[in-house]
């Protein structure tokens, strides 16, 4: 981890994200030194399953228009551009000065991330392996892929986003289930056109209280 921030933090990022194959090694954009991590070592147990978490939150008024949990969200398309996406995201985040400091964390994918380092900034809602459980979900079916985090702040960039009405509804109650304080403490999201953002965003954010 960087002591501060990093000049060219993006191309930093590119270069370490291009050779993660070779090193093992991937890189995260962090907002600050950040004292919510404590890497595990050795094995992280990335045992829980994004269906089975998504079924066990689920309640009854949970996401309208949903009364029973629809299943998963299904892809639209096959991914074909997600490390053009990722690195488009890293641009913009250190560019916009959210995160510009460096971490590498010695895992394959970056969904493995949060569980990597007992990542703190969502303890108040799933615990870290459950949420790497989530991601490595959303890499498989939306080509999405961890650029950053912060101390409750977690920037994710989508490369093949939903194209069908229904099919975003059951994503946005994945990032409901996932994160709900972005529904409670962001005044611009609208619950009921949320899914729209989610079939043109390159881009998902999520911050827990």
């Amino acid at each position: 981890m960087s002591d501060g921030p990093v000049s060219d933090a993006a191309d930093w990022w590119m270069r370490l994200y291009s050779r993660r194959s070779q090193t093992n090694l991937y890189p995260l954009l962090l907002e600050y030194p950040d004292d919510s991590v404590e890497p595990v070592g050795g094995d992280y147990e990335v045992a829980a399953d994004a269906a089975s978490y998504f079924r066990s939150e689920w309640t009854d008024d949970a996401w309208p228009p949903f009364k029973e949990w629809p299943g998963l969200a299904t892809p639209a398309a096959t991914v074909t551009d997600a490390d053009a996406c990722a690195a488009a995201l890293a641009t913009a985040v250190a560019r916009d000065g959210r995160a510009r400091c460096l971490a590498l964390v010695q895992v394959a994918r970056g969904a493995d991330a949060p569980a990597a380092l007992s990542w703190l900034g969502m303890t108040n809602h799933m615990t870290a392996q459950e949420l790497s459980a989530v991601l490595r979900s959303w890499e498989d079916r939306f080509g999405v892929r961890v650029v950053g985090l912060g101390h409750g702040s977690l920037y994710v960039s989508v490369a093949a986003p939903p194209t069908d009405v229904h099919q975003a509804r059951v994503l946005a109650a994945e990032h409901y289930l996932t994160c709900p304080d972005i529904f409670y403490e962001y005044p611009e999201v609208d619950w009921s056109t949320y899914h729209e953002e989610l079939m043109k965003d390159r881009e998902w954010r999520f911050w827990w209280d």
